[in-house]
């Protein structure tokens, strides 16, 4: 490494190779080196300087110097002159190259300077178009969307106005300051496709270019967000609002508050036997969640109740939710159908309960017969209701 050998200088084993020793004897006490064998494992960074490095040094500083003696001279040559006032005659410059032989050695070391200067500058701009021009460009699924009837067909929200005003309050609600591969409004368009259409999480996968395990991770984080913060929207409108949106289809019902119907989406068997029991729908045949939903008139969600098991009954729902309370006696109707035994309860608070007419199966072919005749004569054909309560 530099430093002039003594007796006394010894070198470490774990610098020579398995190769660098001679054979093991059995007179051999302990391992012994070839002749000319050289340390080169785990070698140390070089402390000792030689000699053409300490040349090397001297002659930097020289020119270092000389570059100093060069700066001071050009700065003494330069001399404070008035500036030219637009009225003498312009003097045009000509300049005259010297060739470089006729310089002198500080002239030299100047040009040598700004050469290498100007090429570092070079360099300097290339490797920053090559930075510019490296970096590729993601473009987001969400972004190929340019109209709202696309937005509304995929998700079925109705604008990007409210998609927007929606990832704010995600975003004000939820902070979060982690980095993701999405968008807050790409993770709500997932959501919302997966709701509207029920695709699969490999599609989304494709289309939003994630695995499909983020998809699922996105979904079931999203939906109980989403879920916090549009149940606010869910309000019981008053009896003055459904008559002011009342549609023509109505007309004959204009005091029913809300149509009921129980929703049933079905998942997969749980390991647990009473909870299967508990969730199994005869009607579905098979193991679903139960949600009764009430509709205005006008096709506006105003009540929305808790999950039950599908073995669950729609009269012990309508019981548990209380919904009873919101009407106003002697006023109020509410239309469902043949599943809602709940004539006992409507009549004891005076509330009017209007439900369709269902055919029997001998009967369906004379009324079949008879819907074929009205629309021969031109006339409509109308399913008579009753009312009890």
């Amino acid at each position: 490494m530099g430093k002039p050998v003594t007796a006394s200088m010894r070198v470490c084993s774990k610098h020579f190779r398995k190769e660098d020793y001679c054979a093991k004897d059995i007179q051999m006490n302990r391992p012994k080196l070839k002749r000319f064998a050289v340390p080169s494992l785990n070698l140390p960074k070089r402390k000792v300087y030689l000699e053409e490095h300490r040349h090397s040094s001297l002659g930097r500083e020289e020119r270092y110097a000389k570059r100093q003696k060069v700066q001071e001279l050009q700065d003494a040559n330069i001399v404070d002159a008035p500036l030219c006032d637009g009225s003498e005659e312009a003097v045009q410059l000509t300049v005259v190259p010297t060739p470089y032989g006729d310089l002198t050695e500080e002239e030299k070391v100047a040009v040598q300077n700004l050469l290498l200067l100007s090429s570092r500058v070079a360099k300097g701009l290339v490797d920053k178009e090559v930075q510019v021009s490296s970096g590729d460009i993601i473009i987001t699924f969400s972004s190929t969307i340019k109209e709202d009837r696309h937005l509304n067909s995929l998700t079925g929200i109705p604008s990007f106005t409210l998609l927007n005003k929606l990832a704010l309050l995600v975003k004000k609600n939820y902070p979060d300051i982690k980095k993701h591969k999405l968008s807050i409004i790409d993770r709500i368009v997932l959501v919302f496709m997966k709701l509207k259409m029920g695709l699969k999480f490999n599609v989304l996968s494709f289309l939003f270019k994630i695995c499909s395990a983020s998809c699922k991770i996105i979904f079931v984080e999203y939906v109980g967000k989403l879920a916090n913060i549009l149940k606010s929207c869910i309000v019981w409108p008053s009896y003055e609002e459904c008559q002011q949106n009342i549609p023509s289809c109505f007309i004959d019902f204009k005091s029913v508050r809300t149509v009921l119907d129980c929703i049933e989406i079905p998942f997969e068997k749980p390991k647990c036997l009473c909870c299967r029991i508990r969730t199994y729908s005869h009607y579905k045949g098979r193991q679903t969640l139960k949600i009764m939903t009430g509709v205005s008139p006008a096709g506006l969600i105003t009540f929305l109740s808790k999950s039950y098991g599908g073995r669950t009954s729609d009269k012990a729902i309508f019981e548990q939710s209380h919904l009873i309370n919101k009407l106003q006696s002697r006023q109020d109707s509410l239309m469902v159908d043949k599943g809602f035994l709940i004539d006992k309860i409507c009549k004891d608070h005076f509330i009017k309960l209007v439900r369709p007419h269902f055919l029997s199966k001998k009967s369906s072919s004379v009324q079949k017969n008879q819907k074929k005749i009205f629309q021969f004569l031109g006339l409509e054909y109308t399913l008579s209701v009753s009312t009890k309560g």
